[in-house]
């Protein structure tokens, strides 16, 4: 008994099965994009962060004084 490939059983070359990949990877690519620029655009800019009321370095010099 001769042992055949699925690409060849099914009549499509192996041109069929490499342009089925291609179209695959394009698609997935496409919805990475599309979700990266929404979630690129959809943050906040830079300057509205939320920011830390204190600073480290002061956090730090009120407990030295705390201790002392």
């Amino acid at each position: 008994m001769q042992h055949r490939s699925i690409i060849t059983r099914t009549g499509h070359g192996p041109g069929t099965a490499i342009a089925v990949l291609m179209v695959g990877l394009a698609a997935v690519g496409i919805v990475f994009l599309v979700l990266g620029g929404a979630l690129y655009f959809g943050e906040q800019p830079s300057d509205q962060h939320a920011l830390s009321p204190v600073p480290a370095r002061s956090a730090q010099a009120a407990d030295r004084r705390a201790i002392d």
